[in-house]
């Protein structure tokens, strides 16, 4: 992932369920600068020195030094998107805005366009999520505005020089049956980085430690059970292989036993008060 960064490529992690692709496309804005200017009030979150759409280049051109200018957090400059089947290419890549058309506006005219999840993302991150849920004619939509940095809406091209990273998360194995990545989706991608699940059980506890929210304390011992557990789980020919054995239940298996503990220990202290009030009443 790191040389796929450097090249400057867009990539897709592939991986079983459960073995972090979205924490990890989420710590990418760490490596992002913490502040950047932005044109105040622009869409797209342009540089003040390099505006791109119509209307920033207007007003860049005729505000000069007196544009204004605002500053954008780097959480501000990732952009996810949950892939669902009711996806629209509107949301992705944009649609002609009825209202800018109802005030007098041309359908030829670029300033009509109301720009998706892509563009917006300019000089920033767009994650996908589960891509193979995307439909086919909504991932075609996203060749042009990964090879050319392009996009067409309702067969207008809009030619725009978009500095976004495009990132997706995918499971090798289709095991919903629920679609897949096109042919020429998966070759605009740079690289293919394949995830797997902790190598050792050390870090397999470590991520259940980190991640459990425990309501009582669960003694070493037992995270290193449920550790083997889940590996053992993963290794086992009962499973199916093609799911894979998800760390969330290695996690839910660690709350589940701190909360059985809490129980536990509440009903002895209920037994305890009312034995002792018994004695007390003799």
């Amino acid at each position: 992932m790191e040389r796929a960064l450097i090249a400057g490529h867009d990539f897709v992690l592939l991986g079983e369920r459960g073995q972090g692709k979205t924490r990890l496309l989420r710590a990418l804005t760490g490596l992002l600068d913490e502040w950047t200017p932005v044109i105040a009030g622009a869409e797209l979150g342009e540089h003040p020195y390099r505006p791109i759409t119509p209307e920033s280049i207007r007003r860049a051109a005729q505000l000069r030094d007196d544009l204004p200018v605002a500053w954008k957090h780097r959480s501000e400059r990732y952009t996810e998107k949950l892939a669902t089947p009711d996806t629209s290419v509107a949301d992705l890549v944009g649609d002609i805005d009825p209202i800018k058309v109802a005030e007098g506006r041309s359908l030829g005219d670029p300033e009509t366009i109301a720009y998706g999840l892509i563009p917006r993302a300019h000089r920033g991150i767009v994650a996908v999520n589960e891509l193979p849920d995307l439909a086919e004619r909504i991932q075609v939509s996203m060749l042009n505005v990964m090879e050319e940095r392009d996009i067409q809406v309702r067969g207008y091209t809009l030619r725009l020089p978009l500095d976004v990273l495009v990132v997706a998360s995918a499971n090798p194995e289709d095991y919903t049956n629920r679609g897949r990545i096109i042919t020429p989706l998966k070759d605009r991608f740079g690289a293919e980085i394949r995830t797997h699940y902790p190598l050792e059980l050390d870090a397999e506890v470590r991520v259940i430690v980190q991640e459990a929210h425990l309501s009582a304390q669960v003694p070493d011992y037992l995270m290193q059970v449920i550790a083997r557990f889940a590996r053992y789980l993963r290794e086992s020919h009962s499973i199916d292989q093609r799911s894979g054995v998800s760390a969330r239940f290695a996690i839910a298996a660690a709350e589940t036993v701190a909360a059985a503990a809490r129980h536990r220990a509440r009903c002895w202290a209920r037994r305890i008060r009312w034995r002792g009030w018994s004695i007390w009443a003799r």
